[in-house]
């Protein structure tokens, strides 16, 4: 699981002589043979062979031979040999195959997965106990369980029953109470993105109000669900319901910048403005399709990119030379300011606005 300070590290990388190689491979074997992922991993090495070091090419090509497991649904790979640079970062998740040579590491595929597939937090209660999960990066995890007072119902009618029962009902309540503070610090501690509470209907309402105002606004939705429900089936409806949270989430954050460019109120659009902000370090959030990738014109000074041609930089004054993958290299300097990245998918919006844009900080 990679955290944002090794995403900040391969951002800030820089491989100096041989280019460094940026490897990303799909190896989902409940989709696909071993076979076919080995293939794919023969061409996409192919096809850098003539631009990589012989060094990186052997060492991936000796770790997947004798080293990966092959347990992992994705894996992505950044190797620099000559500089003893190595990482590999197992993904729960399938990615797209594809490899990249350059001085700086690709890191586009790697922040899509990470921004896709977040920390989200599922609150499975009762009026007895509660069990708290954490999804992150494909995967679902059980953190921990709540056991409250049990509860009994009193098999005899009367006064003494009616007595009972609201003595039982008080000790539901209190511990309802009790599992909210557990679910509260749950959150908290694995700084979860968004929260889904699963229950019966009637029992999630009163536990709702009982949640701190913050954590309910973290509410994206909730589920009928029995507190006993087995992890794959937990994992099954909360996807969907995140995945629909994340598409209404894009869709408004996409508004919300074409909004804010259109009225020169903290945002811009399009390549050339984006370019010039990203690298003042005044990018906050950068919004980019998923597949989109430009050339552009790289000063060999202050290593600022420009979308087009000039005769010198309009920051250090330095020569500027045409580069591929130019919106890769505004991606990491973006990463590298401390600024964030969301990678958009089928937005029709983006894609007239000029497929990138930015939210600024000032």
């Amino acid at each position: 699981m990679i955290t944002e300070k090794e995403l900040q590290e391969l951002a800030e990388f820089v491989s100096e002589g041989a280019p460094a190689l940026s490897l990303y491979l799909d190896t989902d074997l409940t989709q696909q043979p071993k076979e076919k992922c080995k293939l794919v991993l023969r061409d996409l090495l192919d096809k850098v062979r003539d631009s990589a070091s012989d060094k990186d090419l052997a060492q991936i090509e000796r770790f997947f031979d004798l080293e990966y497991d092959w347990q992992a649904r994705g894996v992505a790979i950044f190797s620099a040999a000559e500089q003893g640079f190595w990482r590999v970062y197992p993904l729960a998740a399938g990615i797209e195959s594809e490899a990249h040579i350059g001085d700086r590491l690709y890191l586009k595929p790697l922040t899509h997965f990470l921004d896709h597939y977040d920390r989200y937090g599922v609150v499975l209660v009762d009026r007895e106990s509660a069990r708290f999960f954490l999804l992150h990066l494909g995967q679902i995890e059980e953190k921990s369980e709540w056991i409250g007072q049990d509860l009994k119902r009193h098999k005899q009618g009367g006064f003494a029953a009616a007595r009972y029962q609201r003595h039982v009902d008080k000790q539901a309540e209190q511990n309802l109470k009790l599992a909210a503070e557990a679910a509260t610090r749950f959150c908290q501690e694995n700084r979860c993105k968004g929260v889904i509470l699963g229950g019966a209907e009637e029992t999630l309402a009163r536990f709702r109000e009982m949640l701190p105002k913050a954590l309910q606004k973290q509410i994206i939705g909730t589920l009928v669900l029995d507190v006993t429900a087995p992890a794959s089936e937990v994992m099954e409806r909360a996807t969907e319901l995140i995945r629909s949270e994340e598409n209404k989430r894009q869709q408004k954050l996409v508004e919300d910048l074409i909004t804010a460019a259109a009225k020169g109120a903290g945002a811009v659009t399009g390549l050339a403005d984006t370019f010039y902000v990203a690298h003042q370090g005044r990018a906050h959030i950068l919004v980019v399709e998923k597949d989109f990738e430009a050339d552009g014109y790289l000063c060999d000074g202050c290593q600022y990119v420009s979308a087009e041609p000039a005769t010198k930089c309009p920051f250090c004054g330095g020569k500027l030379h045409k580069i591929h993958g130019a919106v890769n290299r505004v991606v990491q300097r973006v990463i590298e300011a401390g600024g964030k990245v969301e990678t958009v998918t089928d937005n029709e919006a983006l894609a007239k606005a000029g497929h990138i844009g930015a939210i600024l900080r000032y």
